[in-house]
This record gives C-alpha cells, sequence and structure tokens, in this order.
C-alpha cells in the first residue's frame, strides 16, 4: 500500500471504528452470542473463557460501564470498548494489537453482525439508542441482513444448492474429510449435510465449509452452520498468508448472518416428555450420535458450548432429565456447567466419553451398545466431593482482598443495612403481630431490589397476585393510585413491568415440592437472588404433624438458599402468647420455633409504633432476634418510619412520599 491509500484508508478505518461504538457494548456483546447476566454483566469472557466471576458471585465475568462505551473482566482484567469486544473474539486480542490484515478481520466480523458499514453500503441490525442509560437487549432481526453479500448470505435455495455442492466433483475434499470423521451417506443425507465452495474473481477455489443446515421443527432450513474443512490453505496454497496456520486451514465456524436459529436436532423432540434428552456440543456430535442409533431426544446448541438462548430453555423446560455428552475437557466442562445451571443440575447428568467428543468415538469405531453404555453410566452433576483445607485458598484470599463482599445487597434502609450486614443468601424469616405489616414490608423490600436490578420472586398465598400489584403500585406512585389518571397507573405499571421483579400467579395452598422447583426456576432462569414466600402456613396447611411439617420446609428453605446462593424472606404467623403476656412477638412465639431459630440465618420481628408512642408518626419497630452475619447486630432495634398510602418505609419520615409532601 502506497502513502496515498494509506492517507485514504485511514478516515475510512476510523469511520468503522466510531459506527461499532455507537452501540453499547451490551449491544456488541449480543450480537456475538454472548450472555447478558444481573447487574450489567456478560458472560463469558472472550478472553479467558471465565462464565462468571467468582465461586460465590454469579454475575458474568465482563461488568459494562454505565455509559455503555467500556468493559472489563474482573477475571483476567482485560478490559476494551466495544471494538476490542469483537477483536478478542476474532483474534484472543486486544485491536491496538493487530496488523492491517487482521483489522480487516475484526471489520468483517463487524459487518456480519451488523454493527458497521461494509465499504460505502449501510447495513444496520442493532438500533442505536438516544439514551445510553437504559437500552433494550435488541437481537439481529432476519431482514436487516439483506445488505450483506458475502459467502454465507442465506437464501432460500442455499440448501440444496451446498448438498448439490457435496455429491459434485467441486465437494470431493469436503465428502472425503467427512468421510474420514466416519459419517455415512445416509447420516449427511438425513440431515442434509452440505459444501459450500468459496472462489476467487478468477473462480479458483480457495475456501470450502461443511454446511450443516438448521432445521425447526418441521425439519425446515431456517439457518446454516459453516464448518472449515481442515488441510492446506488454498488461498497461497501451502506457502503461509494472513488467512491460515502456517499453509495449514484455521478451524472456524461460520453462520448465515442475521438468520433466526433453533436447537439443532430440535425435530428429534417427541411428547414423550419422561425419555432423557441428549444434549452435545456441537452439530457434528449430534450427527455422529444419529448414525449410532441415538434417533429421538438428541439436540445441540448452535451458538457456542455455554451460549443457549431463552427460548432454546423454554423448549427442553418441559422434560425430566438431561445428559449432557459434551467434550471430554475443560472448555467441555465449562460449557455442560453452564447448561446445567441453566436447565436445573438436580436434571442433569454428565457422560463421560471415551474419546473426547462423540464425533471422535464415530471415528473411532465406537459401537453403538458402548456408546449406549457410557450415556446410561453418566453422573449426576449434584454429587458433592471431597477436598483438602487448602483447596479454599483463592477464595480465601478473595474474602481478605475484598472484605465488603461479604456484606449482603442493601435493603434500601441504612438502619436495616447496619443491624442485619445487608441482605445475604440464607433465610430470613419475617413475623410480627397481626396488622404489624409483615407483608408491606417483604413487599417494600422486594421492590427495593428489583429497582436496583437485582432479580427476584414474589409470592403470595394469602391473596391472589393483584394484591401485591397493588401494594406496589401504591409504592411506585407514592399513595392512592386511583387518585391518579388511567393514563398515569399505566405508565407506573409499565415501570415496574420493566423491573425484574416476577409474581408466582397462584393462590391458596401449593406443594411445598412444588415451590422448590419454582424457586430453582427463577434462579436459572430468571437469575433470581431473592425469593418472598407469604406464608408459611400455606406451605404445610394440611400436614399430618404440623410441626414436622413445619420443621421439615423450613430446613428445606434453608438448604436450599444456601445452595442456590439466595436470599429467601419467609413470613410466618406466631402463636397468641404475646397477646395473653402483653408483649412483642419474639421468634420463640412462632409454630415449630425450635426448627425456626435452629435453621433460619436472620430472624426479625415486625412491631407498628402508632404516633404517640415515643414516634411522631406512623413507624415500624425492626427487632433483630436472630442474626448469623458477623456483620449484624443480633439484638438490634431498629425504626423504620411508614408511609400507610405509598406503603413504604424508609429511615426517616422525610424520606417517605407522604413525609416528602409536608
Amino acid at each position: 500500500m502506497n502513502h496515498t491509500q494509506q492517507t485514504k484508508a485511514l478516515p475510512m478505518i476510523r469511520r468503522w471504528i466510531e459506527q461499532i461504538k455507537e452501540h453499547d457494548v451490551r449491544e456488541v456483546a449480543q450480537a456475538l452470542g454472548m450472555t447478558m447476566k444481573r447487574s450489567r454483566s456478560i458472560s463469558p469472557c472472550p478472553g479467558c473463557n471465565a462464565e462468571k466471576r467468582g465461586s460465590s458471585d454469579s454475575r458474568g465475568p465482563i461488568g459494562a460501564r454505565p455509559d455503555g462505551q467500556g468493559w472489563k473482566c474482573f477475571v483476567c482484567d482485560r478490559a476494551g470498548d466495544g471494538v476490542d469486544l469483537i477483536s478478542y473474539d476474532v483474534h484472543s486480542t486486544p485491536l491496538r494489537t493487530l496488523n492491517r490484515d487482521q483489522f480487516d478481520d475484526v471489520r468483517k466480523r463487524a459487518a456480519d453482525l451488523g454493527l458497521c458499514t461494509r465499504d460505502d453500503i449501510a447495513s444496520k441490525i442493532l438500533p442505536v439508542s438516544n439514551t445510553r442509560r437504559k437500552r433494550e437487549q435488541t437481537k439481529p432481526k432476519v431482514e436487516d441482513a439483506k445488505n450483506y453479500n458475502g459467502p454465507f448470505k442465506w437464501s432460500d435455495s442455499l440448501t440444496d444448492e451446498c448438498i448439490n455442492n457435496l455429491w459434485s466433483d467441486d465437494g470431493q475434499a469436503v465428502r472425503e474429510y467427512l468421510l474420514s470423521r466416519g459419517f455415512e451417506d445416509r447420516t449427511l443425507k438425513a440431515w442434509k449435510v452440505g459444501a459450500l465452495i468459496v472462489r476467487d474473481r478468477n473462480g479458483k477455489t480457495v475456501e470450502q465449509y461443511v454446511s450443516i443446515p438448521v432445521l425447526d421443527k418441521h425439519e425446515k432450513p431456517v439457518n446454516m452452520r459453516f464448518r472449515s474443512v481442515p488441510g492446506k490453505c488454498l488461498h497461497c496454497d501451502g506457502a503461509g498468508c494472513r488467512r491460515c496456520d502456517q499453509g495449514e486451514v484455521k478451524k472456524t465456524y461460520r453462520r448465515a448472518p442475521g438468520r433466526p436459529t433453533t436447537l439443532f436436532g430440535i425435530a428429534t423432540l417427541t411428547e414423550d416428555h419422561d425419555k432423557d434428552v441428549i444434549i452435545t456440543e456441537g452439530e457434528l456430535d449430534a450427527m455422529a450420535l444419529w448414525q449410532l442409533g441415538f434417533r429421538e431426544h438428541l439436540v445441540s446448541g448452535t451458538a457456542g458450548a455455554g451460549t443457549w438462548a431463552d427460548e432454546w430453555l423454554d423448549t427442553l423446560e418441559p422434560y425430566r432429565h438431561f445428559i449432557l455428552a459434551y467434550d471430554d475437557d475443560a472448555a467441555g466442562d465449562k460449557g455442560a456447567k453452564s447448561v446445567a445451571d441453566k436447565l436445573g443440575r438436580d436434571r442433569c447428568s454428565r457422560a463421560r466419553l471415551p474419546h473426547n467428543d462423540a464425533a471422535d468415538c464415530l471415528r473411532n469405531g465406537v459401537s453403538e451398545q458402548t456408546m449406549r453404555d457410557v450415556l446410561d453410566a453418566a453422573q449426576p452433576l449434584l454429587e458433592a466431593g471431597l477436598v483438602r483445607v487448602d483447596a479454599f485458598a483463592d477464595e480465601l484470599e478473595d474474602l481478605v482482598q475484598n472484605p465488603g463482599s461479604l456484606r449482603g445487597l442493601t435493603f434500601g434502609s441504612m438502619g436495616l443495612d447496619a443491624a442485619l450486614g445487608g441482605l445475604r443468601p440464607g433465610l430470613i424469616v419475617v413475623t410480627g403481630d397481626t396488622a404489624a405489616g409483615k407483608t408491606s414490608f417483604t413487599n417494600w423490600v422486594g421492590l427495593e431490589q428489583g429497582r436496583r436490578g437485582i432479580p427476584g420472586m414474589m409470592t403470595s398465598f394469602e391473596q391472589r397476585p393483584i394484591g401485591q400489584v397493588q401494594k406496589l403500585l401504591r409504592a411506585e406512585m407514592g399513595g392512592d393510585f386511583t387518585a391518579f389518571t388511567e393514563n398515569q397507573r399505566r405508565t407506573a405499571l409499565a415501570r415496574l413491568g420493566s423491573l425484574p421483579i416476577y409474581l408466582l400467579d397462584h393462590y391458596g395452598h401449593l406443594e411445598f415440592e412444588e415451590l422448590l422447583r419454582l424457586i430453582s426456576y427463577a434462579v436459572r432462569r430468571r437469575d433470581a437472588r431473592w425469593v418472598i414466600i407469604d406464608h408459611l402456613g400455606f406451605l404445610v396447611d394440611g400436614a399430618e404433624d404440623e410441626r414436622r411439617g413445619i420443621e421439615n420446609a423450613v430446613r428445606k428453605l434453608a438448604m436450599l438458599a444456601v445452595q442456590l446462593e439466595i436470599s429467601v424472606i419467609l413470613i410466618c404467623h406466631p402463636n397468641n402468647l404475646s397477646i395473653s403476656q402483653q408483649r412483642r412477638v419474639r421468634i420463640s412465639d412462632l409454630k415449630g420455633a425450635s426448627a425456626i431459630r435452629q435453621d433460619a440465618h436472620v430472624g426479625i420481628v415486625l412491631e407498628r409504633l402508632l404516633p404517640g408512642r415515643g414516634v411522631e408518626h406512623p413507624a415500624t419497630a425492626v427487632h433483630v432476634d436472630k442474626c448469623r452475619s458477623e456483620f449484624g447486630l443480633q439484638g438490634a432495634r431498629v425504626v423504620l418510619f411508614y408511609d400507610p398510602e405509598a406503603c413504604v418505609y424508609a429511615d426517616t419520615w422525610e424520606q417517605t412520599p407522604m413525609g416528602s409532601r409536608h
């Protein structure tokens, strides 16, 4: 390139980079197929492949800056902007370290995703919001890829064209590669496998790919996956060039830009939800197992081992059990764990294959019976392990370096945070006399978490969810919502609907085991970090031995809270002993109190304080009868002022909606 060409190219480089920077880094990450997690976090990191920040922190390893213009991985300390994120995805290094040819690779990848223009052709997939403060997570749409004109461009005839290529002379190298992997003609035809042949302007074949169509449940192609065929680089005839690895073709996977996708093998799923579903790491693995005789309930993701769309999880949700036949390596372990966390570890088993993956098993002649024995021997992912004391060295050092991580989430009250050490994982029992405000208090706690972007689930078995909605709407509007217009109410409800608060749509008695399953679902599918249960009585109603029923429920909820690392807030009603003795309620007044005292991590009692009894305005005394947190104060008493119109609590009366108006 001469000096004139260089001068001309520099503005073009800056232009496509600036186009990418117009997008929030989370939009860029989502276009790359990464997963959006809670608190503006992203997973996995393209630099170190970490999928969460630590053993006790389920957030994605990458944190996005509030202005959307930067990111940092809290595991490997890599950082950058949206362009660097693409650069790491393509070349595993930041943009500043790339040469000119590698720059082109990053630009082409960005153009394929619709994040910048290709030459002078405008192409936008992801809309740029007018404000960076809050952006919608928008997926690429099919119609937005119409300006892409590269070799992977989708057309309705693409599948048939690739099939014809495979069985022609042009597809001989692709066909020989597939046959060397052990695939038979019947398998290739059943899955509509083909060959994509890329030629240069002179008609020379320079790239060859295995084409694997992604079929919907009606076996209609909706997308296409491409895998490069190994061998001598045809661009340079093995001499070595920027596109190859010392003369050999680089292993790459591509997709048709802008196309919708689905589970690979979704058509093999039947209505028999009790039959095991086998999940593989890649399409070739699924095809290999199909050839070995596994014709039903055989699927694979189509966006990488650790990336699973919510629609895929919804499809698999009804099925009872899953066997994860992932690659037998570190990446496979991470991918299997990620999927199991979403599907529920209690429903997943991990198969250890005789060779690295199912495709390798096919190539090495593993028989159908051997493979069935291996899958039958899959081990559950809930098994406990034995480790030595020093296995926790890194976790201990992390606590030493970050002592604040031991503190919980803020309640929304400085007084409560000081008394309880924040909202921490564990079982929190809330009690108090009738009309003490137990439901209003827990609803307020949940709303404060939702406003901070922390997902959670609310239950209310004593009344239909509409009762909770009314309290939440009062808090959002600052008082009696009937005094506002319909448009104002709908606007406020829309704001509440944008919060990660999920209401359990159920009224009355619920089987306790069903509740445990619902909590697990909320955690793995909605990233819930807190759950409010109102109240314990509806879970043990009808038990032959009420005391044992309470003990069983409390113990299981405490264990579940620790295992899932969530806060379970459980409302319990007291007996009448406090009334006869004319004193406040204590934790010891609860039915099944011995189990609650033993298993609950926090026990608080609410006492309504009326004006004239030591306070000038409506208030509630929060008594900390039990607190295991080293940052909490057992025996503490915190006074919170209560706005009866807005159902809101605050450290001072002036901080309540009613107090702020007077």
